[in-house]
């Protein structure tokens, strides 16, 4: 595979700058049913980030590719490396209307060392919204402690992939710091716990599982909504409380 123009200079940059879920949020969002989902914790949910200087590097499908016309594309991370403590996370991005052609998706370390990325899959016609992408059914594993870019890329004229509408952001495998979650809890608690601990990619992970599972649950929509408007997320999170009132 040839990596795309703009994504490869931007991972080179990330390299000159830089030189799935834990076990228990699964029991946590496994045990609990319909009424119990939407409780929300009294304090809302606030992510926050890494404390130690994490690399920066979330591009927005918004300021790529040609104007007239083109859907949104943004990958759902914040606008620096994000945690998961899973070597196998679920990474999720957005598409604001039909798409105008296919969409790679692409997960590979930013050293792009000259081997094959660990992912590289091109969708044909997948939904407006918020799509998802399990590197479990890809079997991708992440490395722990390693940088990794992953990237949507819509290819609007696959002759001039310059022309690609594209969005990327950055994730980090630690398992070391693995985050502390009560395995009785509901999923918006589990899932406040995990963003108070950084684990950015399992906090949202378990609210879009739950949303998958009941998709009409106002409470739980609004939840992801708060979390992606915190990291600048606006459109997506508008998606979500458009659907709660629909």
């Amino acid at each position: 595979m040839t990596r795309h123009p703009i994504l490869a200079a931007t991972l080179a940059a990330t390299t000159i700058l830089s030189a799935g879920l834990p076990v228990a949020a699964q029991a946590a969002s496994s045990e609990r049913g319909g009424a119990q989902e939407a409780a929300v914790p009294s304090g809302g949910i606030v992510y926050v980030p890494p404390s130690r200087g994490a690399p920066q590097g979330r591009i927005g499908g918004s300021t790529r590719g040609p104007a007239g016309g083109l859907p949104s594309l943004e990958v759902l991370a914040p606008d620096h490396a994000g945690l998961t403590a899973s070597p196998q996370p679920t990474l999720l991005w957005y598409l604001g209307a039909p798409a105008k052609g296919p969409i790679e998706i692409v997960v590979d370390t930013v050293e792009m060392s000259g081997r094959p990325p660990l992912l590289d899959v091109t969708l044909q016609r997948p939904s407006p919204g918020i799509n998802a992408v399990d590197l479990v059914q890809h079997k991708v594993r992440l490395e722990p402690g390693r940088l990794y870019r992953w990237s949507v890329a819509m290819q609007v004229d696959p002759a001039q992939r310059s022309g690609d509408v594209l969005a990327s952001g950055m994730i980090v495998y630690q398992p070391e710091a693995s985050p502390a979650v009560d395995r009785k809890a509901p999923t918006a608690t589990a899932a406040s716990q995990l963003a108070a601990q950084g684990y950015w990619y399992d906090a949202l992970a378990v609210l879009s599982r739950a949303i998958a599972r009941q998709p009409g649950d106002a409470g739980l929509r609004d939840l992801r909504a708060t979390l992606l408007e915190q990291v600048g997320l606006r459109e997506p999170a508008a998606y979500d409380r458009a659907g709660r009132r629909g």
